[in-house]
C-alpha cells in the first residue's frame, strides 16, 4: 500500500484494473445469458437445472460489482489513514 500511495501511476493502474474488471463482468454476463437462452432441456429435470443455474447466475452477477466497490473503499481508507498521519505500518 505504501508504494501505491507514493506512486501516482499506481492509482491509474488500479482504476484501469477496476474498469477492466467491470467490463469483463458485463461481457461475461452477456455471454452467459446468450448461451443459456439457446439451451433447450430435453426433460423436466434439465429445464429445472437450467432455471436453477440462471437464478444462481443472476445472484452472482449482481454481487460481482461489489468487489470493485470494496477495492475502492480500501483505497479510500488507505488514503484517509495516510492523510491523518496513520498507516505507518502499511
Amino acid at each position: 500500500m505504501r508504494k501505491l500511495i507514493k506512486n501516482r501511476e499506481g492509482y491509474v493502474k488500479v482504476v484501469g484494473a477496476l474498469i477492466g474488471l467491470l467490463i469483463t463482468i458485463g461481457i461475461g454476463a452477456l455471454v452467459f445469458w446468450e448461451i443459456t437462452d439457446g439451451i433447450d432441456g430435453s426433460s423436466t429435470e434439465a429445464n429445472d437445472s437450467i432455471n436453477e443455474t440462471e437464478d444462481m447466475a443472476s445472484t452472482v452477477f449482481g454481487l460481482l460489482p461489489l468487489i470493485a466497490l470494496v477495492v475502492v473503499g480500501a483505497i479510500l481508507i488507505g488514503i484517509v489513514m495516510k492523510g491523518m498521519g496513520g498507516g505507518g505500518g502499511i
